[in-house]
Order: C-alpha cells, then sequence, then structure tokens
C-alpha cells in the first residue's frame, strides 16, 4: 500500500492521495507517526527550491514527535495526514540515495575532518561526502555536532537553515535511521558546499559562554519580534539553540554570540509586547475541540489571545491538539511548512522551563499564530 501511495506522490496524483485518506480513516491502528516514518526516505528526496529541501521533512520530523508523545487525537491525527500528503505530492523529487561504501581508512582522525572540510570549501560535494560518510559510520555524533558548527560558523547569515532546518534531521534520523542516514547527510553536505567560504570563515571564534537568565530573555523578546518569514525564523532558530542544549551528540555551548550577531540591531516589537500585557485575565478552558474553535477564532486571534493563554496554562496537551486542528482546517496548495514549525518552536519556548519571562513565551506563540493568519486568511 506505501509504496503505491509513494508512487502517488511522486506522479502528483492527488485523487489517489485523496482515495488513500479515505481509506486511514477507516484503519483502527492508523498513526500519524508511523505514516511519517514511512515517507521519510522519500521527503529526503525532495528537490524543491521554493523552501529548500529539508523544510518539509523538518515539519514532519516535529508533527512525528507530537504523535509519538500521543498529543493529539485520532482526528487530528487524519487531519494533519492529509496536509502531508497533499502537500507532498506538490513537491518533486530527485531518486537520492546515498549509501556508506568507499571509504577506506580504518581509523577517523583530526585529518579526517580537515578534508571534509577543505572539501566542502572548495563546494567538492561528493569528495566530502566521502568523508563525510567514513565519519558517519565511527562517529556519527560527533559529525552531526562537526556540521552542526560548520553551518554556525561559516555560513551565519544563513542561521535559519543551515541550523534550524538541519537541526531536526540530525537529531532524528541520522544514527537513528541507518537505512537513510547517508542521504540525510549528503543533502546536508550539498548544502553546504553551495557557499564558498574562503575569506568568509572566521577562526578566531568567540569564546562560548552561558548567557544570563536576562540575556537569555532579552535575546528571546528580540527573536519574538518582527513579521514575516525572516522573523519567524529568528524565533524558529531561537528555540533550535534552545534544543541543541538538551540533545546528546552536541557536547558544546551553543555560540549565543553568533545568533545574536544574526538578530543584529534588531528592534523589540512594543505591539506585540503590550498584547502579551493586556492578555492576563483567566477565562473558560475548552472542554472539546468545537468549544476551542467557538472561542479562538483566527480571524480576531487577538481578541482571543487570553482564552488561548488560559487554556495553555492549563490544558497544554489539549490545547496543542486544538492548534494543530485547527490549523489544518486552512490547508490549501502551495502550503507553508513554517506553519507547523513556527508553532511547533512558539509552543516549544511556552512550555520552556529555561525562560521564566511570560513575554518571550507568549510573544512566540503570537508571532507564529499571526504569521500563520496573515498567509491564509
Amino acid at each position: 500500500m506505501f509504496s503505491q501511495l509513494k508512487k502517488a506522490v511522486i506522479d502528483h496524483d492527488l485523487d489517489k492521495v485523496e482515495s488513500f485518506l479515505d481509506e486511514l480513516k477507516e484503519q483502527e491502528n492508523f498513526s500519524l507517526a508511523s505514516l511519517i516514518d514511512d515517507l521519510l526516505e522519500l521527503m529526503l528526496m525532495e528537490c524543491s527550491l521554493r523552501y529548500g529541501s529539508f523544510h518539509f521533512v523538518k515539519m514532519s520530523l516535529f508533527l512525528r514527535e507530537f504523535s509519538l508523545k500521543n498529543y493529539f487525537s485520532r482526528q487530528t491525527e487524519l487531519k494533519i495526514a492529509r496536509v502531508v500528503l497533499l502537500g507532498l505530492a506538490e513537491r518533486h523529487f530527485i531518486n537520492l540515495e546515498a549509501d556508506t561504501g568507499g571509504y577506506k581508512e580504518e581509523k577517523i582522525s583530526q585529518k579526517t575532518y580537515d578534508k571534509l572540510a577543505e572539501e566542502i570549501n572548495k563546494g567538492n560535494t561528493h569528495n566530502a561526502f566521502y568523508y563525510a560518510v567514513g565519519i558517519l559510520n565511527q562517529e556519527p555524533e560527533q559529525l552531526k555536532e562537526y556540521l552542526i558548527n560548520l553551518g554556525m560558523e561559516r555560513i551565519p547569515n544563513s542561521l535559519g537553515h543551515s541550523v534550524s532546518c538541519f537541526f531536526p534531521v540530525m537529531r532524528d534520523i541520522v544514527s537513528h535511521s541507518q537505512d537513510i542516514s547517508a542521504t540525510a547527510i549528503l543533502s546536508y553536505v550539498m548544502y553546504l558546499s553551495r557557499y564558498s567560504y574562503q575569506n568568509k570563515y572566521n577562526s578566531n571564534q568567540p569564546e562560548r559562554k552561558d548567557l544570563s537568565q536576562t540575556e537569555l530573555e532579552d535575546l528571546g523578546l528580540k527573536a519574538a519580534s518582527g513579521s514575516g518569514i525572516v522573523n519567524l525564523h529568528h524565533m524558529i532558530t531561537y528555540y533550535t539553540f534552545s534544543m541543541l542544549e538538551d540533545v546528546p551528540f552536541y557536547q558544546q555551548l551553543p555560540p549565543y554570540s553568533i545568533l545574536e550577531n544574526y538578530f543584529g540591531n534588531k528592534n523589540i516589537d512594543q505591539s506585540r509586547l503590550k498584547l502579551t500585557e493586556v492578555n492576563n485575565k483567566k477565562t473558560e478552558i475548552a472542554e472539546n475541540y468545537q468549544q476551542f474553535k467557538d472561542n479562538f477564532s483566527l480571524e480576531n486571534y487577538q481578541d482571543n489571545l487570553s482564552f488561548l493563554f488560559s487554556n495553555l496554562d492549563t490544558n497544554y496537551q489539549e490545547t496543542v491538539n486544538y492548534l494543530h486542528s485547527l490549523f489544518a482546517e486552512y490547508y490549501s496548495s502551495g502550503w507553508n511548512p513554517h506553519y507547523y514549525t513556527g508553532l511547533y518552536c512558539a509552543l516549544g519556548i511556552y512550555k520552556s522551563d529555561k525562560i521564566s519571562d511570560q513575554r518571550v513565551k507568549k510573544m512566540a506563540v503570537i508571532q507564529a499564530v499571526e504569521y500563520f493568519a496573515s498567509n491564509v486568511l
């Protein structure tokens, strides 16, 4: 069945995809996480340049995480499956499949990493991949950290792609799903090799140090400010740095100084800040999705923020479910993966124990909802 589904997706056969979605409704054991697992190999072969090849798989991995944690109701999972499958069927693919054969060295040394960086510097993707798969076979965790650091330190103006887009793939696929790990690494090496690093790389990077609570939260206020995709990427990348601190493969402190430079002289959004301060009253808690939908209208979301925040505070998991279900109802052709990605990161910030400033938490959620509403209404 899944081979037929993949063919329908590759062929952009929306009628067959819709037929498959109808069949899913009759499958009592349907799982969104399992569906995404079966499609990951295909997602890694996406060659669309509109959003970049890792935007859709990143969104799907975040949705998979919520599914595995049982955040979604069956009805929500079916609605999201429609978003994933129809959205995927609009994209284009290249028959890309990498294996880990060919690397002859028995031991990984610093020279191996140096050669990897050298070939990336020159834009020699195949040569770079040769060294990368050698490291992947023997030191997968070190390779993930090394590649992410290359993306941060060598193309800091592209943190929203070189770090935040690749992080979930490094976390959830590489070394966990050996059958497609090499393909994921090849995609990342191809991205890094697009740039000429000569005369751009500053080997004297600032010392990595913890930010104070005030510095971290001030950075969060900036991250959650502004409108449009660039500013949404600021918030997504801010949360990605937080996630880096929590994964076993990343042993260093994230270079927050690079993130600060990425934001530049960005101002804190005073209008959004004010919204967080006036939406503090307690309201009713939704007992079901219909009640949530009746009380939280995207058309008037600024008037319903107290309701949203009360529900997140009182019933976080169900509210996450309701928001994803609501977003799915606005699916249309040209779905932007950032809708769900922005929501995932905003909800992560809202739930984070690292941040005590409620203004940061609320601004991130408002930003994600505003970005979605401004694009779908």
